[in-house]
């Protein structure tokens, strides 16, 4: 049987709070076929304007299997 294929989703991710009210913030930067591929986007873009005021924590990567439902419940 043949391994999963898999690709690997990179965020921007952190909490925000604007009068009392707070908020996560995420922007989904893209999508690649290999973490190293979000590792150097994140070294190209972790000094760029609106991502230079976080920690490089904020970045997150999410792997995900092609094929595979990941939303189990109803609403």
């Amino acid at each position: 049987m043949s391994k999963p294929k898999v690709i690997f989703v990179l965020y921007h991710i952190y909490n925000r709070t604007f009068d009392g009210v707070a908020w996560r913030e995420s922007k989904r930067i893209g999508f690649f076929n290999t973490r190293k591929e979000c590792k150097d986007v994140i070294e190209t873009m972790k000094d760029s304007k609106g991502f230079r005021d976080h920690s490089v924590t904020c970045f997150k990567i999410f792997e995900y299997e092609i094929g595979k439902t990941y939303w189990q419940n109803e609403f």
